[in-house]
């Protein structure tokens, strides 16, 4: 056992011991990978999640360089005034997959007068339009578009730290002990006729060997988005797409717990054939009497999209019998759209099933559920 104390500033080096793809024929890769925490010492807990340091992938390092005119062995200097080469300060610490507002403004400022200049001027004044204008761009194309100089000293000042990336757990620390189980949908598309990656699921998808690829990792605990001490306690858990991560996690503890509380499973993708995660573990806790319900929504199976919210809506009598008996409801997944939508299909079942008015309604299921009961809890990204 470690004596050594892992965390966010001091990440263990654990091997990846499995990485396959649960989404064959889906056209979008998503994979589950096994992390080896074996010698670390490192606990956690059902609804932690874990904290990974992703590298820049070296071609786009060298792409980079290349594009400012520079050396791999430039040297500079980091945000702390240490010292290093041009190349190691990307690969490790700088984000270069994706251009920020600071690099854009520094190429703004560099660039003579005139309409191209002006018209970045009013990007860079206009939030959303300059949100849209980094998303879809990198430094490369940023200086393909508006070619200017910077020094390798310039060009890193413009640049923020690579941050860590954070990964709901899809295991149980007791069923899968020295071990945490991820659930990680691959980012990757291509633009301006170059193939792009997130940056930390690029690096997972393609650039790890099982049983050899090291990478720095840390627990990020979580407080509230646990289980019911009380093991008689009912849950609801909502979990499209990777948000199923965590409820994987969940049952398994809710299993080895033996408790007397029902579990109850919504779960959502696109086809039921290539992207319904983890099915044959599901069935097989129904099977066993530990899975009580499995409510699904395929959205492209039918004519008609159908979501979450959809399947929530057609349960309302069930779920309001659930939640007026003491059932905890978790969601995780998607903070933009798939949230708000299970939250707006909570305040109508609130209101029609419990023949609540609106005001009361959104009063019951803001104040009461989430805040007083701590009974509704969420994580959403």
């Amino acid at each position: 056992m470690s004596s050594i104390t892992y965390d966010r500033k001091n990440p263990f080096m654990a091997t990846v011991m499995e990485a396959y793809c649960i989404s064959e024929g889906s056209g979008k890769e998503t994979n589950h990978y096994v992390v080896s925490l074996k010698g670390s010492g490192i606990r956690y807990k059902s609804g932690d999640s874990l904290g990974f340091y992703p590298t820049n992938n070296y071609e786009l390092v060298k792409e980079t360089i290349r594009k400012i005119r520079a050396k791999k062995k430039d040297v500079i200097e980091d945000k702390y005034g240490e010292e290093t080469t041009l190349a190691e300060a990307l690969h490790y610490k700088f984000t270069i997959h994706r251009a920020g507002k600071k690099f854009l403004s520094a190429v703004v400022k560099k660039m003579k007068r005139g309409k191209d200049k002006e018209d970045l001027e009013n990007i860079l004044d206009d939030r959303e339009e300059v949100d849209k204008y980094l998303f879809t761009r990198d430094c490369i194309d940023i200086l393909n578009e508006h070619p200017v100089h910077f020094t390798p000293q310039e060009f890193v000042n413009t640049l923020s730290s690579i941050t860590p990336r954070l990964y709901s757990i899809s295991s149980s620390p007791k069923s899968h002990p020295r071990e945490v189980h991820l659930t990680v949908a691959i980012i990757k598309y291509n633009n301006f006729e170059r193939d792009r990656f997130g940056l930390a699921t690029g690096e997972l998808s393609n650039r790890i060997e099982v049983n050899k690829t090291r990478i720095p990792v840390y627990i990020q605990p979580t407080k509230e988005f646990v289980i019911p001490e009380d093991r008689s306690k009912d849950i609801i858990m909502i979990g499209p797409g990777t948000g199923i991560a965590p409820f994987r996690a969940f049952l398994e503890q809710r299993i080895e717990e033996k408790g007397a509380g029902r579990n109850w499973l919504f779960f959502g993708e696109v086809h039921e054939k290539s992207t319904f995660f983890y099915k044959d573990e599901w069935f097989e806790a129904m099977k066993n009497g530990h899975l009580q319900k499995l409510t699904t929504a395929f959205s492209r199976d039918q004519k008609h999209k159908i979501y979450i919210q959809h399947r929530l809506l057609g349960n309302s009598k069930k779920i309001w019998e659930w939640l007026q008996s003491g059932s905890y409801f978790y969601v995780c997944g998607d903070k933009q759209y798939m949230a708000k939508d299970v939250h707006s299909a909570l305040i109508e079942i609130a209101q029609k099933e419990g023949k609540l008015k609106k005001e009361d309604a959104e009063n019951y299921i803001n104040q009461t559920l989430m805040k007083d009961e701590r009974r509704y809890l969420r994580d959403v990204y």
